[in-house]
């Protein structure tokens, strides 16, 4: 997990990861109405961080069809709407689902599979439908989100990053720790992440995942596809021992298996199992996160 080594600037305000649907809760995903403020003001007058203002509605124009990268820019009726642009596949990890592109291992009304919608009470957590959320991931509202990198649930549900601020282990500052990269105001790993594989926006196409900063159709340096991403099995909390086998909370997982306590040597920070010598995000001892340029050698 990521962390900062300290909390630059502290921002009040309403954005996976992820998700393309994360901030909103009830109704369509992804939209949410908003009775005042100007057309296009992003995070203004009742729009949540990351949410534009649209006519009256606060839209993600990332994925909105008829808001496509900026508000009343609609997409033919083949296309859909992926990472701000119309065109006819969707990108960055994202399945087509009629007209829109969804992750289907967090969206609710896409859970697994489109059209296979959760029930009343139930979230979409590692694209299976149930009464909690696995993996490390926390319910906030309909969704199930990483309160470490969300900046609308920074470190707990409902608590906003500033617009121009991120979320990197759980506090809200204007750079990422830890070896992540900032973009736009996310901390994302370019070289898993397929929204930004190698670099931000690169996003990879349909069928392709990101590894080792690259988009290929397979997996690299041991790592599982599982989905859209590159994942090791051995200690991904969502993907424990194969893909789709998610620990429950309080769970972590080691060598392949969910249990409390990490073993071979890890120490458990956050809901991971990590390496105190080497990882750039816990360098040394939990939470401690190396800067911008810097690595993690002997802690």
């Amino acid at each position: 997990m990521l962390q900062l080594r300290q909390r630059w600037v502290l921002g009040a305000g309403l954005g996976l990861a992820l998700a393309v649907n994360a901030s909103c809760s009830g109704g369509e995903a992804g939209v949410v109405t908003t009775t005042g403020g100007t057309e296009g003001g992003g995070g203004k007058q009742g729009c949540p961080a990351g949410l534009t203002e649209c006519s009256g509605a606060c839209v993600k124009t990332a994925v909105d069809p008829t808001n496509c990268g900026s508000c009343n820019n609609a997409c033919p009726d083949s296309q859909v709407c992926s990472e701000g642009a119309c065109g006819t596949q969707c990108v960055g990890g994202t399945t087509k689902c009629g007209n829109k592109c969804v992750a289907l291992d967090v969206d609710p009304a896409n859970c697994g599979s489109c059209g296979t919608a959760c029930g009343v009470g139930e979230v979409c957590s590692a694209g299976s439908c149930g009464t909690q959320c696995v993996g490390g991931t926390t319910k906030c509202g309909s969704l199930c989100v990483d309160t470490n990198l969300d900046p609308d649930n920074c470190g707990g549900c409902g608590v906003a990053c500033a617009g121009d601020e991120v979320c990197s282990a759980g506090q809200c500052g204007v750079a990422c720790g830890g070896g992540a990269t900032k973009c736009g105001n996310a901390c994302v790993d370019t070289l898993l992440d397929p929204s930004n594989c190698g670099a931000c926006k690169n996003a990879c196409g349909a069928g392709e995942v990101c590894s080792a900063g690259q988009c290929a159709i397979e997996c690299l340096g041991g790592t599982t596809k599982c989905g859209n991403k590159c994942v090791d099995t051995n200690t991904d909390p969502a993907s424990c021992g194969g893909c789709g086998v998610a620990c429950v909370q309080g769970q972590v997982c080691a060598t392949g298996q969910c249990q409390l306590e990490c073993v071979g040597g890890t120490t458990k920070c956050g809901n991971k199992c990590v390496a105190l010598d080497v990882d750039p995000a816990n360098c040394g001892s939990c939470g401690t996160a190396c800067g911008v340029g810097e690595v993690c050698s002997a802690g």
